[in-house]
């Protein structure tokens, strides 16, 4: 009878590990989303329940808020849970996994792909955004509903990104071993990008069913958490001529928003009607559509003046359970300034 016991136990002990490993190689494996900062997935190194700030939205989002900066100016713990053309659809799913783990104050829904009239933009974006959610409830909500047409065997791919990306092994980077987490979803980018100052249209245009659709179910999820919800439209123009049709029609709907969030009593901060955060078309930019490190910096001071003043924050700063946030602020300095001496070098 023990040296059943014992052979079960080792059985058991052996699964376990090798299931820890095949965990650890299929998160190695996996593509980032957002690279270096790993958007979706360091989320989870965040400690439970101290965020105050939660930002949602596309790639428009995560090149426009620095965490770092609401951290050492206004003593707010905030993360970017932005990713690489996020339909607002996504947006809903990620506030639902987040709210498992952290009880944010207010959460910021970046306005960009409310023009997009599917629930989701692309099989490669989508992955962007959700390879690294951690599997369970949420995930199987957003694969069924998003991906209910698709077989099993297709499906499976979505639960363990492994099956996806097991040829990885040559394309393997630094970044996959060792995730910057302290830029706690933002990026750096020295990147500029001059252009002029871009004109707005006079009128709206209608918004797709299916983004108010999921825009609803976002509000009721802020409502039920007593979270104040804020959206906003960072800057952006566009690259030629071609481009400029495009660029009209997002903006439309940002005029067709303003006017539908005002009536809603949610409020919407349109940067690009209004620049309250005093961004510059010549040195602000990383490319046409968005920003670099100065005019996210610029604008997040924007946003955190904003959230100071209308509603009761917290200020961290010198909380013990808050010192580690002092720490990624050491790095994410030391990294802007070793970012500036190569500029300044080349």
């Amino acid at each position: 009878m023990g040296k059943t016991r014992q052979w079960i136990i080792s059985i058991v002990v052996f699964l376990l590990i090798g299931i820890i490993l095949f965990l650890n190689i299929s998160d190695i494996l996996r593509k980032k989303s957002g690279g270096e900062s790993d958007m979706i997935h360091s989320f989870y190194q965040i400690e439970k329940d101290t965020l105050d700030v939660l930002c949602l939205g596309s790639s428009h989002g995560y090149s426009a808020i620095q965490p770092n900066t609401l951290w050492k100016e206004f003593g707010l713990a905030s993360y970017v849970m932005c990713s690489q053309k996020q339909s607002i659809g996504s947006s809903y799913y990620l506030l639902k996994e987040a709210l498992n783990y952290q009880k944010p104050k207010i959460v910021l829904l970046e306005s960009y792909y409310f023009y997009f009239g599917r629930k989701y933009t692309e099989e490669g974006s989508l992955r962007m955004g959700f390879d690294g959610m951690r599997m369970g409830r949420v995930k199987w909500e957003m694969v069924q509903d998003f991906l209910g047409e698709l077989s099993v065997k297709d499906k499976l791919s979505y639960y363990l990104p492994f099956l996806e990306y097991h040829s990885r092994w040559d394309s393997l980077e630094g970044l996959d071993f060792h995730p910057k987490n302290y830029l706690k979803g933002s990026i750096l980018d020295f990147t500029v990008y001059p252009m002029e100052e871009p004109a707005l249209p006079d009128e709206g245009r209608k918004i797709p069913d299916i983004s108010y659709e999921y825009f609803e179910k976002i509000i009721s999820l802020c409502r039920e958490h007593d979270i104040q919800l804020i959206l906003y439209a960072a800057p952006y123009g566009y690259e030629n001529e071609a481009g400029y049709e495009k660029y009209m029609k997002r903006q439309k709907i940002n005029i067709t928003l303003e006017s539908y969030l005002e009536k809603k009593n949610i409020p919407f901060i349109y940067y690009q009607k209004n620049n309250v955060a005093d961004l510059d078309y010549q040195a602000d930019f990383r490319d046409y559509t968005h920003l670099n490190i100065n005019g996210s910096i610029k604008l997040t001071r924007n946003l955190g003046d904003y959230m100071k003043k209308n509603y009761t924050l917290p200020d961290h700063r010198q909380e013990d359970q808050y010192r580690s946030w002092w720490a990624d602020y050491d790095r994410f300095e030391k990294d802007m300034a070793e970012a500036r001496k190569n500029i300044q070098e080349e």
